[in-house]
């Protein structure tokens, strides 16, 4: 995993701007405050389709781990998340991203 990227995403959790879930991250999105959209692996696709049709404008970035592995890395268990703050969003979006290497997704 790029650890710039999981470094920056760990300390917008921290910071509390980070929305998990489904209806977290379709409140944020409505009220604008949602930079970035984030899937896990394992989300649906009825999901993705759903949360991208809210707002085509956001930037979407697909992980390569599942929402087990999120949990145990973040606390908390979700196939979508929202950063609600520009200045992680830009962050994240310059940054190399996540890994694309399946021995790199494991989950430890």
């Amino acid at each position: 995993m790029d650890p710039k990227f999981y470094s920056l995403l760990g300390l917008a959790v921290r910071a509390g701007k980070v929305s998990f879930g489904h209806d977290a991250a379709k409140q944020n999105i409505r009220r604008g405050h949602a930079a970035i959209l984030l899937f896990a692996s394992d989300a649906s696709s009825r999901l993705r389709e759903e949360m991208k049709g809210l707002d085509a404008r956001l930037p979407v970035v697909e992980l390569p781990l599942d929402s087990l592995c999120l949990a145990a890395r973040f606390g908390k268990k979700a196939a979508v998340l929202t950063v609600n703050d520009r200045g992680f969003a830009r962050g994240l979006c310059q940054s190399p991203g996540p890994a694309e290497n399946k021995e790199e997704t494991r989950c430890l």
